[in-house]
């Protein structure tokens, strides 16, 4: 017992943190699609830009972190790159299991319709 409960408790611990990642990640993938999604109204460059970092800005409002937006746009296709900073305290980080980075980074192409 006195050595199955630690790697239990690791497990548990890793299932917890790893999750909560997970999720995030998945939020950020999320927002960097309907940013791409969103942009392909808008008329021209920097329209586009603005439309993608409000659809950004409107999926990523219940998270707690900063966000960053980038667009880029070929003749062929939009993408939109989203990078979100978790606040240190956000995730259930403790020595005891390894955490992933801060950092989480998304990208989301949409092609243009051909005329």
């Amino acid at each position: 017992m006195a050595l199955v409960l630690p790697l239990l408790l690791a497990l548990l611990m890793g299932i917890l943190v790893y999750g909560q990642y997970f999720m995030l990640a998945h939020s950020v993938q999320q927002a960097a699609n309907d940013g791409a999604r969103a942009s392909i109204i808008g008329l021209d460059a920097p329209d586009r830009s603005a439309v993608a970092s409000r659809a950004v800005g409107r999926s990523l409002q219940a998270v707690d972190g900063t966000h960053s937006v980038a667009v880029s746009e070929t003749t062929e296709a939009i993408t939109v790159a989203v990078t979100f900073t978790v606040p240190q305290d956000s995730l259930l980080r403790s020595s005891f299991v390894p955490s992933p980075g801060n950092v989480i980074r998304a990208r989301a192409t949409f092609e243009l319709p051909v005329d």
